[in-house]
């Protein structure tokens, strides 16, 4: 420990429901074991204090950060396996960071068991940064590459830094000589579009025309509520006062769903790949929007739609009112998929719907081919 810090107490593989101290915890899972320090800083009044909680495995679920005088910051730890080809191995560590200012911890103290329940304890919380370490194995020599990809925010900026490193591979337990590979960009947080001027990239082009690389960096859960904005934007639906509920609790097979102006993904459905959510967002807004013709072509019938008949209006549109005739009888008619698959696919609504979701999901995958290219020991449905 350097000259500055001296230690004032440390325990180590405390079991958990031992544990007496106060750290706050924002993950659900129950740790097994607790690590903490606590130092002083000499010469100063204070101390820090730095609290990890472990699995059984000895993984680290979370962290808790509690330094004198500054914010609150806790690190959320998650781990993922992939296979890339035939031959490699990937582990993956995800690291979420947050942080709370210091007087608004009573607050969030008052109503953090509702929110436990509710399964969004980090309401408040400020996302600092999000980082994905991906260590790549090759099975056959042992070979080993490190990649990181890192999303940066603060509160006060009205944008975020996104970065993706490949390091030099290691052989034989020992790091080559080569060069890394490097690109460095910022987005827009309204919107996700990458800010013209900001690149930094080093052996590696900058890829300018990937309309959706301000979402490639992005943890796929993170990801849930900008793509969806971004194709409610594309739809010219941003006036329309449509939600996102990004922690709905479902049936595990149950992947979202429209209904009433709100697009809800089940938080118990795990999305396995990027491109899978870039259809299933899309879907869904194409749903928002059948709703929406439908509302301005019959009045709407409930609170929202009738909201959306007198804001917008009828169709003065000969081809869009043709469209929301078509959309009115499919959802008059409508079979719900657990009544009759086969007819619930024959839905127009979801025939259309389907369509729009699958050229998304392909515009995605075409533009994502350099940058997986480029970094090709990251898993390409993390991109």
């Amino acid at each position: 420990m350097g000259n500055k810090y001296f230690l004032i107490s440390k325990t180590i593989n405390t079991p958990f429901h031992q544990y007496k101290g106060n750290a706050t915890r924002l993950t659900s899972n129950i740790p097994y074991t607790v690590d903490e320090i606590v130092v002083g800083i000499k010469n100063q009044k204070g101390c820090r204090k730095i609290t990890t909680f472990r699995d059984s495995h000895g993984k680290i679920i979370e962290r808790a950060l509690d330094y004198k005088g500054k914010a609150f910051r806790n690190r959320i730890y998650k781990y993922k396996d992939y296979a890339i080809g035939e031959e490699e191995f990937v582990n993956s560590t995800i690291i979420k960071e947050y942080s709370l200012p210091r007087g608004i911890m009573s607050v969030y103290n008052n109503f953090k068991d509702s929110l436990q329940e509710l399964g969004i304890k980090t309401t408040l919380w400020n996302k600092n940064k999000v980082q994905t370490n991906y260590v790549a194995e090759n099975i056959n020599n042992g070979n080993k590459i490190l990649s990181k990809v890192e999303v940066k925010a603060k509160p006060n900026q009205n944008f975020e830094t996104h970065t993706f490193t490949e390091y030099p591979e290691i052989i034989n337990n020992k790091l080559t000589k080569s060069e890394n590979k490097f690109l460095e960009f910022k987005i827009n947080k309204s919107n996700n579009q990458y800010i013209e001027g900001s690149e930094k990239h080093k052996n590696v082009d900058f890829p300018k025309k990937d309309t959706y690389l301000g979402f490639r960096a992005l943890e796929i859960n993170d990801m849930k509520e900008p793509i969806t904005r971004h194709f409610i934007s594309k739809r010219g639906l941003d006036n329309s006062d449509f939600n996102i509920n990004t922690n709905y609790i479902g049936d595990e097979h149950l992947k979202a769903f429209y209904l009433n102006g709100m697009i809800c993904f089940n938080k118990l459905f795990k999305m396995n790949s990027k491109d899978k959510l870039v259809s299933t967002s899309r879907h869904e807004v194409e749903h928002g929007w059948q709703y929406f013709l439908d509302a301005r072509n019959t009045g709407g019938t409930d609170y929202f739609y009738k909201y959306i008949a007198v804001k917008y209006g009828p169709i003065k549109s000969k081809k869009l009112k043709q469209e929301a005739n078509k959309c009115t009888k499919s959802i008059d008619n409508y079979v719900p998929y657990n009544v009759d698959f086969n007819a619930y696919k024959r839905n127009y609504i979801e025939i259309m719907a389907n369509k729009k979701g699958e050229k998304a999901k392909n515009e995605y995958s075409q533009q994502g081919r350099y940058i997986r290219n480029s970094f090709k020991h990251i898993p390409e449905e993390m991109l």
